[in-house]
């Protein structure tokens, strides 16, 4: 009998190939949120109140928007009811994941390299183009965003959001003038209006709500092209790649039925706020 070297093979194998237990103890992490999902017929979101992709309203907490429209839709193709369960924020995001409180989170979220070595997204739902927005008197930057490049410039940004990560990444050698991660994007605008700050950057959609209640108050850099085109994702726990995929499908469903560009028409009439994937095939 030899069962000893065997055995020992075995464990050496493992160690360096990476075998996966067949215990019922040892969880799947690829399977994990589906198999929730499947078992309790619920989908647990976590959400951003990021306008207008999610919406939250501050008194009955009731959620609008473009994106829980959407995953309402995905819900009652997979005849799973959507819970909301928890607010979470841009720069928290993942650990509400990691922690296991829910399964998906809700908003418009722009994926990036350094949030994907944290949690997986979804296909595109929409595109957002992001611009320059400064002062409605302010030309400095027109035609040229490199000038925004200089110490003598300052730059709002929220902890965590796109509004920092463009800054850091294109713009190092200006200040930044930081809010938490918990303020809303709107007061990005604010800053510029009560000279906090020279420039920032958000959606137009963001923009016009801000000039809806600030008439003249600001205005897009003009002369310049967007400075980031995002797609709009479903955040997921890392490598909980079966729920990912199924709700992958489910995207795609959507977007070949058209049901996702009537979604979005609401908040976007004449086209010039969002991108929306094609079907494949226009008939």
């Amino acid at each position: 009998m030899h069962r000893g070297p065997i055995v020992l093979g075995t464990v050496l194998f493992c160690l360096f190939a990476g075998c996966t237990s067949t215990s019922s103890n040892n969880v799947d992490q690829s399977m994990r949120g589906l198999t929730n999902v499947k078992n309790t017929h619920v989908l647990r979101a976590a959400y951003i109140n990021y306008p207008p992709s999610m919406t939250v309203d501050p008194n009955t907490k009731a959620k609008t928007g473009i994106m829980p429209d959407v995953i309402g839709a995905i819900g009652k193709a997979m005849g799973v009811q959507v819970n909301y369960v928890e607010e979470t924020t841009f720069a928290s995001m993942t650990d509400t994941l990691d922690s296991g409180r829910a399964d998906i989170v809700v908003s418009g979220i722009w994926p990036s390299s350094a949030r994907a070595l944290q949690a997986d997204f979804s296909r595109v739902v929409y595109y957002s183009p992001v611009f320059a927005y400064v002062l409605s008197n302010d030309k400095r930057f027109d035609s040229n965003l490199g000038s925004i490049n200089s110490s003598s410039v300052k730059i709002a940004t929220i902890d965590g959001e796109l509004s920092s990560i463009v800054a850091q990444s294109d713009y190092p050698s200006a200040n930044a003038v930081s809010l938490p991660q918990q303020a809303d994007v709107s007061q990005l605008l604010l800053q510029l209006t009560s000279h906090k700050a020279d420039v920032t950057f958000v959606e137009p959609a963001i923009a016009d709500q801000f000039l809806k209640k600030n008439p003249g108050s600001i205005r897009r850099v003009a002369g310049v092209e967007p400075v980031r085109l995002f797609p709009n994702t479903f955040l997921f726990r890392k490598g909980d790649t079966g729920l990912r995929d199924a709700v992958n499908v489910a995207i795609v469903e959507l977007t070949n039925s058209r049901m996702i560009s009537g979604v979005i028409k609401p908040y976007d009439p004449d086209g010039s706020h969002f991108i929306v994937p094609n079907p494949p095939v226009t008939p």
